[in-house]
């Protein structure tokens, strides 16, 4: 890991970087060019599943050290564990409150040990799995509901919000983003607006990543991404928005609360904002935002995500590469490593991963 004093420069630079765009100067001109100018297919691959235990939906997709790559199903307390081609090689979870059991797949990560750590949002427990996905340990985390987990050198931080009564309790909590050590939290960190917001917090959640000795937490509604370092201090900023992205409107309190002809409702407001539903690491030094909005066709919670396009970040300099990179019709985002893996189908199976390789990084 480097030295706290090497983050510095990285935070100088996006600083600066944001400051020009916040000031009255002429903003850097950022090209916008076709997907496959940016990224260059390498492969799909197609997951194999077993008959008597199918794939809901493909949710959470972690990229493994040593190859293959790990998914947690969106529906099913399932996570199942694949070959560099596609091939099921384990699965683990059954649904339940108890020990080993899950309600959900939260998140899911690989620690530098190779041990693969399962978050379900009710549990107040991590549960630790081996790389054959047999049981390891459950360690707990306290009161806090945990919804990302990210490996941090031998070390584990999540996101995660304490018990709350109403939504003003997460509103003052000390800090969304945690550190795990040794099995107890070393430190509590950064907070966000949205959860103060009337609606917000029903219309977007927070995204991070883990790139080197830096952490990047990000309000999905809300630029830019704050930079934390090991020790859980800010320590900058990086990401700015394109011309184009719509930013969510201010709602007033009890905006929703009557559903008379001259109400507002919900439905029309979705679709007419942007998000950044995702922050993937791409080659160690790149971060990928994905850019979205929410679908209008399902107005009601839990909203869908639909992906649109992307955003591309040297994370050294702070600076942006690349801006509203079309995506493919219809796809999602699921996760970065050596590659970006992007779900072709995301609605019905076969399932389909293709892998992408970021040009600018050769």
């Amino acid at each position: 890991m480097q030295s706290r004093s090497a983050v510095w420069p990285l935070a100088l630079v996006a600083s600066a970087s944001l400051s020009l765009v916040s000031c009255d100067q002429p903003a850097t001109v950022v090209a916008s060019p076709p997907f496959s100018s940016v990224f260059e297919l390498v492969e799909v691959i197609e997951l194999g599943e077993d008959p008597a235990d199918s794939i809901a939906e493909v949710g959470v997709l972690v990229e493994r050290h040593d190859g293959g790559f790990i998914i947690g199903d969106r529906i099913l307390p399932r996570v199942r564990t694949y070959a560099d081609d596609g091939s099921l090689e384990g699965a683990f979870g059954r649904f339940g409150d108890g020990p080993w059991e899950l309600r959900q797949v939260g998140a899911v990560a690989e620690t530098a040990s190779g041990r693969i750590v399962v978050s379900s949002p009710r549990n107040r427990w991590l549960t630790y799995l081996n790389s054959d996905l047999s049981p390891d340990t459950l360690v707990g985390i306290g009161d806090n509901w945990v919804f990302k987990v990210f490996p941090f050198g031998p070390d584990i931080v999540f996101y995660g919000i304490g018990m709350a009564r109403s939504i003003h309790d997460v509103a003052v909590q000390s800090g969304y983003f945690h550190r795990l050590v040794d099995g107890s939290v070393a430190w509590t960190s950064w907070t966000t607006p949205i959860f103060g917001k009337p609606y917000w917090q029903g219309f977007g959640d927070v995204v991070g990543a883990v790139a080197g000795d830096s952490i990047f937490a990000m309000a999905q509604l809300l630029y830019p991404a704050t930079i934390l370092n090991g020790a859980g201090d800010s320590v900058g900023t990086i990401g700015a928005p394109s011309p184009s992205f719509r930013r969510v409107p201010e709602i007033e309190p009890g905006a929703y609360a009557t559903t008379s002809p001259g109400g507002q409702d919900a439905s029309d407001v979705l679709g007419t904002f942007d998000l950044v539903p995702r922050i993937d690491v791409v080659s160690g030094d790149y971060l990928i935002f994905t850019v979205g909005q929410l679908d209008e066709t399902k107005p009601f919670f839990p909203f869908r995500v639909l992906h649109t396009r992307l955003e591309v970040y040297d994370r050294h300099a702070g600076t942006k590469l690349y801006e509203d990179v079309p995506l493919p019709a219809g796809v999602k985002v699921l996760g970065g490593g050596r590659y970006l893996y992007v779900l072709q189908n995301p609605d019905i199976p076969p399932w389909r991963i293709a892998k992408y390789r970021l040009r600018v990084a050769d």
